[in-house]
């Protein structure tokens, strides 16, 4: 399993490809591939994707300002799982950001227990609850924070 950043330059096969697996993982309101071209064309925005075989397996996309960063996607085909892919894709997240970030935000489904239990394994806590974040099927938020101690 190969890593990469996608950067403005990378093939728009590969944001499609991005795409497809956001909208399997997440469902419609997962990312369009303008949406990762958008997130690749930030400065702070970051989008990584693991590969194999010209296959893409998994990603993570998030941005960072000031102190905080947040994680707004995360997807690893069905295929994939329980391979400690996500978990290679946040820490590799964390690497890249700035050593001034203090902590990451991200949202989960409520149900997503695999989720909820892969970050919480990752060093984040539950913070808040956001009422009806997510729609098809109508269902609230967890919102967790990972605090960092990246400067010292």
């Amino acid at each position: 399993m190969q890593f990469f950043r996608a950067e403005k330059n990378t093939p728009t096969e590969i944001f499609r490809q991005l795409s497809e697996l956001d909208k399997l993982c997440v469902g419609a309101d997962g990312w369009s591939a303008d949406s990762f071209i958008s997130e690749t064309a930030r400065e702070s925005g970051i989008v990584l994707y693991a590969a194999e075989n010209m296959r893409i397996a998994g990603l993570i996309c998030g941005c960072f300002g000031a102190d905080q960063s947040d994680i707004t996607s995360v997807a690893v085909a069905p295929e994939y799982r329980r391979q400690g892919i996500a978990n290679d894709l946040i820490n590799e997240f964390i690497s890249l950001l700035p050593n001034m970030t203090e902590s990451i935000f991200l949202e989960v489904r409520e149900s997503n227990s695999a989720a909820i239990a892969l970050y919480r394994k990752n060093g984040f806590e539950q913070v808040s609850i956001r009422k009806r974040f997510y729609s098809a099927p109508d269902e609230n938020a967890l919102i967790m924070r990972k605090d960092l101690n990246k400067e010292g």
